[in-house]
């Protein structure tokens, strides 16, 4: 493994030319892929390794890169869904748990129907490029107290709990092993409505603070994307199922919820989540 801040850009030229560089590794992500990779290009320098084989990468503790070594990454079999929660479906750069399904059909049914009548929903606001914008998804913001909570440039006071609210929340702390203070609830009414690419990161959350996401409804996909590689990730999430995403998973990957032609039912969302007070 050599350096790329230990040559310089002639030395470089030749050693690849002699086929003593054939591949390129990010040191801080521990991935290795093709010396004219994508994701390699935006690479900072000093991230930045050589390799002469493949089993020189391996053998340091690099994966194949998942856009340009695709057949090879798969074959690392990285990303087994298998439900539980020391499986962690990121490969670097923070960690997510699925769970799997954490109720019966029965009461993941009993929830579904008692959160879509008593949540006080309400279309989601945004202000995007300077335009006021309703979402035909819904949603509700509760906590332990009257919290104010803003994205995309628009604020919500948080209501008391329900109870139903507070048992699942007592369900997400016990898997998650941690404690939440308040929950974003998300109606959406079929496939058409989803959510685009974005992090969990505002400053009123605490800073690598886990978010529990519990899912009832039609069984959607959910995606996350590596902000500086831009691999990406996909899973879906179940009816009546618990997914945590926890440590540095915001500051590195951004997820979202993509809309789908083939969904015709509703799904409800629940993000168990810590307010920093």
């Amino acid at each position: 493994m050599i350096n790329h801040s230990t040559l310089s850009s002639a030395l470089i030229k030749i050693l690849i030319k002699n086929k003593e560089i054939c591949f390129a590794g990010n040191r801080r992500l521990k991935i290795y892929g093709s010396l004219n990779c994508k994701s390699g290009k935006r690479m900072k320098k000093e991230n930045r390794v050589f390799f002469k084989l493949e089993n020189d990468a391996l053998k340091n503790g690099f994966r194949p890169c998942g856009n340009c070594l695709k057949e090879k990454y798969k074959k690392m079999d990285l990303f087994n869904t298998t439900t539980g929660k020391n499986h962690n479906l990121l490969p670097y750069g923070g960690n997510v748990s699925y769970f799997g399904k954490l109720f019966t059909q029965d009461v993941a049914d009993m929830y579904f129907d008692v959160l879509w009548k008593t949540v006080e929903w309400k279309n989601d606001e945004a202000f995007i490029m300077g335009k006021h914008i309703v979402t035909k998804r819904k949603v509700a913001w509760y906590g332990d107290l009257p919290y104010s909570y803003t994205y995309s440039r628009a604020s919500k006071t948080a209501l008391p709990w329900t109870p139903e609210l507070l048992e699942l929340k007592k369900i997400a702390e016990e898997q998650a092993n941690t404690s939440f203070n308040s929950c974003l609830l998300n109606l959406y009414h079929n496939g058409d409505e989803g959510m685009a690419y974005h992090s969990d990161d505002e400053k009123a959350l605490a800073r690598d603070s886990a978010i529990a996401s519990m899912s009832f409804g039609a069984e959607r996909k959910f995606l996350f994307k590596h902000k500086e590689t831009k691999e990406t990730i996909s899973t879906f999430l179940e009816h009546g199922s618990l997914l945590v995403m926890a440590g540095e998973t915001q500051t590195h990957w951004l997820h979202r919820l993509p809309p789908t032609k083939k969904v015709n039912r509703p799904r409800i969302n629940l993000t168990f989540r810590t307010m920093d007070i």
